[in-house]
């Protein structure tokens, strides 16, 4: 542990402070100091996005390691379950092993099962302890599948935190068209580096659902990851808004819908943040001259919570 010398050379207070740290941990169901619970209690995000890794590519949709990291200290402790029933290529896995937590993905594209599988194989070949290093990896379990299947295997009250960012209904087929379309050369496309594909033709995939399939096949989820969420535990859904407005939609409020299934299924809407995501996105001309649009250049985190 690093020292700051005080000016008088006695390191007392420094020991005295640590001691009352680590007694404040023992106390909080996370493993956190007051300080460190006041640091993360920002309700608004803009320092946890980083430039796309070459398999974040292949996705098109995926949220950086550090949130994960970030939700994973505040909605848990070392050695709980962590879940994402919508794995990807497998970032909240690395990030919980990583954490010293325990962590079960599900992912129910082949692709994107085995690029999650490559990438957690290389942080484990990576990350193993040697002699010098003490270093603690969580274990961790994959299932290449429906989640909405899978999930029935689970033990009640058995996941701590499950973190997902599920597909946005048939958005992606929307969002093609339109840029095949319209926006083949757009700052959005060349600059933002968007990067969109289908996830699969697979019928069961939520991305290529009309919106009310869509939800009834949420709601089904949710009651199953309400049924295996221990008493107190956390549901946290990486969301983004969106708008139709080829069908005269301006404005889907998704998130909403989100936490609203979350409350139908025994959650409490606990909380709400905001990841920024400005600084890693230009602004793009939208609706211009006739119709005035913001740029959505921000996602939701929906926190829901099980009663104890």
């Amino acid at each position: 542990m690093d020292v700051d010398f005080l000016d008088n050379g006695d390191v007392s207070n420094i020991s005295a402070e640590e001691e009352k740290k680590e007694q404040q941990r023992k106390k909080t169901f996370n493993g956190l100091c007051a300080s460190e619970w006041a640091e993360l209690s920002r309700s608004v995000w803009n320092d946890v996005s980083s430039i796309r890794q070459k398999k974040h590519l292949v996705h098109g949709a995926t949220f950086p390691e550090k949130l994960c990291h970030r939700l994973i200290k505040m909605y848990s402790k070392k050695g709980d379950l962590v879940l994402d029933p919508f794995l990807g290529t497998g970032t909240t896995v690395i990030a919980a092993i990583k954490s010293n937590r325990n962590a079960i993905g599900i992912e129910l594209t082949e692709r994107f099962f085995k690029v999650a599988n490559e990438s957690i194989l290389e942080v484990l070949k990576s990350e193993q302890p040697n002699l010098f290093n003490e270093f603690f990896l969580g274990q961790y379990k994959l299932y290449n599948g429906d989640c909405c299947e899978v999930l029935k295997q689970f033990d009640d009250s058995s996941v701590q935190l499950t973190i997902t960012s599920p597909p946005y209904a048939d958005l992606i087929h929307k969002v093609l068209l339109d840029r095949n379309k319209y926006h083949k050369n757009s700052v959005f496309v060349n600059e933002n580096n968007a990067t969109t594909n289908l996830y699969s033709n697979d019928t069961r995939d939520l991305g290529n659902m009309d919106m009310e399939h869509y939800l009834n096949k949420v709601k089904q989820i949710m009651i199953e990851l309400f049924r295996i969420t221990k008493p107190g535990g956390y549901n946290a859904w990486v969301v983004k808004d969106f708008r139709d407005t080829k069908n005269k939609i301006p404005y889907i409020d998704l998130h909403s819908k989100i936490a609203a299934i979350g409350e139908k299924a025994g959650f409490k809407y606990h909380d709400l943040i905001i990841w920024d995501q400005n600084q890693h996105r230009k602004l793009v001309l939208l609706g211009y001259p006739s119709v005035f649009y913001v740029n959505q250049n921000h996602s939701y985190i929906v926190i829901m919570r099980k009663p104890k």
